[in-house]
């Protein structure tokens, strides 16, 4: 199975402190054939969006029906993490737009402090 790009429901639980936790949606960043090789994946956990909530130069906004989402929801790029494949739960969909793809990426860039 090819991960990037993919939204996947996640056991992110055990969690320390600020990190987000519990079972959610994540989408798969890492480049897809790091991983064919491991057995962890880049993921960014995805929150459902309250209402008046901003959206930060590190978050990107994902519209109700997006990649198997039922509501508006945030990708929250300054939680990004390793996680085991294991921590797969159910596969929900796919993020094919190419333009909300580059805006993570641009939002994972501004986090990390890279140009590009």
């Amino acid at each position: 199975m090819d991960y990037r790009w993919q939204v996947f429901l996640a056991n992110l639980d055990p969690v320390v402190g600020s990190e987000q936790g519990k079972t959610r949606p994540v989408i798969i960043v890492s480049h897809e054939e790091v991983n064919q090789l491991l057995s962890v994946l880049n993921a960014v956990p995805i929150t459902s969006r309250k209402e008046n909530r901003n959206i930060y130069a590190n978050e990107v906004l994902l519209k109700s029906g997006t990649a198997g989402l039922s509501q508006e929801s945030i990708v929250l790029c300054h939680q990004i993490r390793s996680i085991d494949k294991k921590r797969l739960i159910k596969h929900l969909g796919s993020l094919e737009d190419e333009g909300t793809q580059a805006e993570v990426l641009a939002a994972l860039s501004f986090q990390l402090g890279m140009k590009g």
